[in-house]
């Protein structure tokens, strides 16, 4: 019987069995295995829509930028949603579909009382920056035109965006979008482990950058496929934070996973938004790495998104002003 090495970075239990298994696999680097082998890697198997009771699930095509993109609408069983959310998938932006975080997307809908539309936005390299965003940006305008669910019931005009890692960058620059006037307003973003910056040189990426699943590596291949011109990255639509104001941005939510290489990027943008006056909700869990809350393994996971959802749904049901800092 193999045992499994720990890893002491990883103080939650849930988190370090689950990646000592993954290590114990023993698999090739992902940028060194090749995009599709790292594709095959993310692939889940499709979800029973009626897995879960509390929430409904329907297939979508929504208006891409070029294209109509597949989607999938969740909304809660219980009673209507109080707001529509965009949600962006993580995956490096070259990586994922709509399965990758079916799950999160539930518990979004049911925590957040919400309808939760999930984009499969196109993927890098094939399409690289800045076709993801075109075809949220596009998705946004359709939701805020309207949409029902297959049973005829409209979805709430009131709208918010979000996403998990690279999905984050996207929402994160929708809200940035909404605030200047060239979005549909947004009443909320929830990011989620969020990529927000370029500089792979933060001390959480080498702290963090090897071991854990993602790598420092990794993003750096991420960042090539979604954008080669390194100068073009520090563009506020590829890099949230290099916005210079944050000022009358949509009240956010932010989880942050304590052994994340990109730790750093998401606590500097939460404290900057604070401070532009922003209501900011901050949802940090110790100890364990990137995108967690996919992990159904990790019970902190679903806890994060559960607190993440709750924040979400009472900032929408009682909405804040941002104030002057």
């Amino acid at each position: 019987m193999t045992t499994l090495r720990a890893d002491p970075r990883l103080t939650d239990q849930d988190a370090a069995r689950a990646v000592a298994a993954a290590e114990a696999r023993n698999l090739e680097p992902r940028h060194l295995a090749g995009l599709a082998t790292a594709r095959a890697r993310v692939r889940r198997p499709a979800t029973p829509p009626d897995s879960d009771p509390r929430v409904r699930v329907a297939a979508l095509a929504l208006a891409g930028a070029d294209d109509r993109r597949p989607a999938r609408l969740y909304w809660p069983a219980a009673g209507p949603a109080q707001a529509t959310l965009l949600y962006l998938h993580g995956g490096g932006w070259a990586l994922g579909d709509l399965e990758i975080n079916d799950g999160v997307c539930r518990a979004l809908a049911v925590g957040g009382g919400v309808a939760v539309v999930s984009l499969d936005y196109r993927l890098a390299p094939e399409h690289p920056f800045p076709a993801a965003l075109r075809d949220a940006a596009a998705a946004l305008d359709q939701l805020a035109a309207g949409l029902s669910t297959p049973d005829g019931v409209p979805l709430p005009r009131v709208l918010a965006v979000g996403g998990l890692s690279a999905g984050g960058a996207l929402a994160a620059t929708l809200a940035r979008r909404s605030r200047d006037g060239t979005a549909p307003p947004v009443a909320h973003q929830i990011l989620i482990c969020p990529v927000l910056d370029c500089d792979l040189d933060r001390p959480s990426y080498r702290r963090f950058g090897q071991g854990l699943l993602l790598t420092l590596d990794d993003m750096a291949w991420f960042w090539d496929m979604y954008l080669p011109d390194g100068a073009a990255r520090r563009d506020p639509d590829a890099s949230p934070a290099r916005a210079v104001d944050l000022r009358g941005l949509p009240a956010a939510t932010v989880v942050i996973a304590g052994a994340d290489p990109l730790r750093d990027e998401a606590e500097e943008y939460a404290a900057r938004l604070a401070a532009a006056g922003v209501p900011v909700e901050v949802v940090t869990v110790e100890g364990v790495p990137h995108g967690f809350v996919g992990n159904p393994a990790i019970r902190s996971g679903r806890t994060a998104l559960a607190r993440a959802s709750a924040a979400m749904a009472g900032r929408l049901a009682a909405p804040v002003t941002a104030k002057e800092p």
